[in-house]
């Protein structure tokens, strides 16, 4: 879960030649950015409550 994981699906997608594989690409970097979202707002929170 990271954001380099999910520019390396992105760019693979944008290289994919076959429709279906850079959809299914691009699906997997919006998961990725979706957990590095949710990792960095956990963080942020856990943080504001030991302050």
């Amino acid at each position: 879960m990271s954001l380099s994981s999910a520019k390396n699906y992105a760019l693979r997608a944008e290289r994919s030649q076959d429709p279906k594989e850079a959809a299914d690409l691009l699906a997997k970097a919006i998961l990725e950015l979706a957990a590095s979202i949710e990792a960095t707002d956990a963080k942020v929170k856990k943080i504001n409550k030991s302050s």
